[in-house]
């Protein structure tokens, strides 16, 4: 194995750890609903359309990637997964020869898939590109009209240096085809319709939804989020009690929808998003060390559209 190739592997595995634990601290805050999310700095507001040619070249993307529609493929193709399914982001299949910054001058050829269930059934909703590059290069490969900005994750990146992603969903998001989280997808993968992008522009309903979003996570793979917090028996006792109450709002959930209710809808999704908040107290609350709960805070930003900041 090339040296280069072998370097590459070992900076992807020991991402896993680092990752996992950010994963214990996935949540929704009540101080971001009290505040506003969008207007904090850094926060996704709800995208307008992109260009005609920044569609076209979206476009190009998913009919490139369309072969990779099944993991299956995916997998035989190189790409494997990492990391499991997060929530507002999927499940990233990465091909690790690809993750370099050379790689990622052809649009057509991603770096990483993005798959999430939609309707039970694994969906490919998306692709990545990401490498790592040194602090000092500031300097971001053009792949789409526009310049849609690339995000990083020093966190995620040996020292002094930084891993650098942009996102393009094939499915539609209320913060465009490039923002770097989606919360469209815990409703998908329950089977749920998508939030009305259109009222994603007003603060408290994107809160609202957003922090929904998170609650219907919690059943839809309750692996998922706090897997490694679940084993402690209080905050078990807390999720088995929240997780039972959000699975029997799910029913009004789609209900509402069906009804085309958008005041039933509103009351069900603020019914979730108090679990959420309820959730992620106890979350908070379960914190052992300041850095623990600073963590919580930072992947609580990431996955509500704070994304690589």
């Amino acid at each position: 194995m090339p040296i280069r190739l072998m370097i590459l592997h070992r900076r992807i595995a020991a991402l896993a750890p680092i990752f996992t634990a950010g994963l214990a601290f996935v949540a929704g805050s009540r101080a971001l609903a009290a505040q506003g999310m969008d207007d904090m700095p850094g926060m996704h507001r709800a995208a307008g359309p992109v260009s005609a040619a920044a569609q076209h070249e979206i476009d190009s993307v998913r009919q490139a990637a369309a072969r990779f529609h099944e993991s299956a493929t995916a997998s035989a193709a190189g790409f494997h997964p990492v990391f499991g399914w997060i929530p507002t982001m999927g499940v990233h299949w990465i091909d690790r020869q690809r993750m370099n910054k050379d790689a990622q001058l052809d649009r057509n050829t991603p770096s990483q898939l993005m798959f999430s269930k939609i309707a039970g059934r694994d969906s490919l909703v998306g692709a990545a590109y990401g490498y790592f590059v040194p602090v000092a290069d500031s300097a971001r490969p053009r792949l789409f009209d526009g310049n849609p900005p690339w995000h990083e994750h020093p966190d995620l990146a040996p020292p002094g240096e930084t891993l650098v992603m942009l996102h393009v969903w094939f499915v539609p998001s209320p913060d465009g085809p490039f923002a770097g989280t989606n919360p469209n997808l815990p409703f998908w993968a329950l089977g749920l319709s998508a939030p009305d992008s259109a009222r994603m522009h007003d603060a408290a309903f994107s809160s609202r939804v957003r922090r929904a979003s998170l609650a219907l996570a919690e059943v839809a793979d309750t692996t998922a989020i706090f897997g490694n917090l679940e084993s402690r028996p209080d905050v078990h006792a807390l999720l088995a009690a929240h997780r039972d109450s959000i699975r029997a709002i799910v029913p009004e959930l789609g209900a509402a929808d069906a009804a085309k209710n958008a005041a039933r809808w509103d009351r069900a999704t603020e019914r979730l998003a108090g679990q959420w908040d309820a959730i992620y107290a106890g979350y908070l609350a379960s914190a052992r060390t300041a850095s623990g709960k600073e963590r919580m805070e930072r992947f609580v930003a990431m996955l509500l559209g704070k994304h690589g900041e």
